[in-house]
């Protein structure tokens, strides 16, 4: 009888496992799926170079990984300091709707 009962136990705990690990999955998707596209706004109008894109998707996903007034000061001036001075005058024109894009998903994936 014992033996059914850890059975039992094994197969419940091997249950939540697969279910903790598919939420983590989705949500690491989700985040990469936004970070991604607000990367893709940015490349698209400012003509980010691949290798900004790439950079910047990094710093993206450091920041929503734990968001905060301090960090988002530190990323929008490694943005900025990654841009040549054409990308940095276009940034300047689009900062602000790009921010709130930022901000908004941010705000998303705390609720």
């Amino acid at each position: 009888m014992t033996t059914g009962k850890n059975n039992k136990i094994y197969i419940s705990f091997a249950i939540l496992f697969f279910v903790f690990v598919s939420i983590f999955t989705a949500n690491a998707q989700s985040n990469s799926k936004v970070n991604d596209e607000l990367t893709l706004k940015l490349q698209q109008k400012i003509l980010l170079t691949q290798t900004q894109a790439e950079q910047i998707k990094i710093l993206l996903n450091d920041y929503f990984n734990n968001p905060s007034e301090e960090k988002r000061n530190a990323l929008e001036s490694k943005i900025t300091s990654l841009l040549d001075s054409k990308q940095k005058m276009k940034y300047s024109i689009i900062k602000k709707d790009w921010w709130d894009s930022v901000i908004k998903e941010t705000s998303k994936a705390k609720n």
